[in-house]
């Protein structure tokens, strides 16, 4: 399957969904990069322990071919924490000892929220994918 936003990339570790989740508030949440101009993204711990990427495209591009703000999420679950701290880790070159530190090692280490993403796809850490076309 092919990523229908900007750049093409193939999906192999995630599952799109395209409903609202409605189990999704954020216990913490950081500010990380976006990738684009008129665009927001943050990185959460959700109150049931998942993780959520959030890129928020607010932009005229999104206005000219969505009609509207967009957004995407990226979820990972929560079994997967160890195995991404442990591996965020070694990429970020500093211990992650909770939640905190894992968000903020993001934020650091990472060009933008898709950088994100795509580190996730090449170490096989498998995530939900989210597309709200009413954001």
């Amino acid at each position: 399957m092919r990523d229908s936003g900007r750049g093409g990339a193939k999906r192999e570790n995630c599952k799109l969904v395209l409903v609202q989740d409605a189990g999704s508030k954020a216990r913490i949440s950081v500010k990380v990069k976006s990738p684009w101009d008129k665009s927001a993204a943050w990185a959460r711990v959700l109150e049931d322990g998942r993780i959520e990427l959030e890129l928020y495209d607010f932009s005229q591009d999104a206005q000219d071919h969505m009609g509207n703000d967009v957004a995407w999420l990226y979820r990972i679950e929560t079994a997967e924490k160890p195995r991404l701290k442990a591996l965020l880790e070694e990429r970020a070159g500093t211990a992650i000892r909770d939640d905190h530190a894992l968000l903020d090692a993001f934020a650091r280490t990472f060009s933008h929220v898709h950088a994100i993403r795509d580190w996730l796809k090449a170490q096989g850490i498998p995530y939900e994918e989210q597309f709200d076309s009413w954001a």
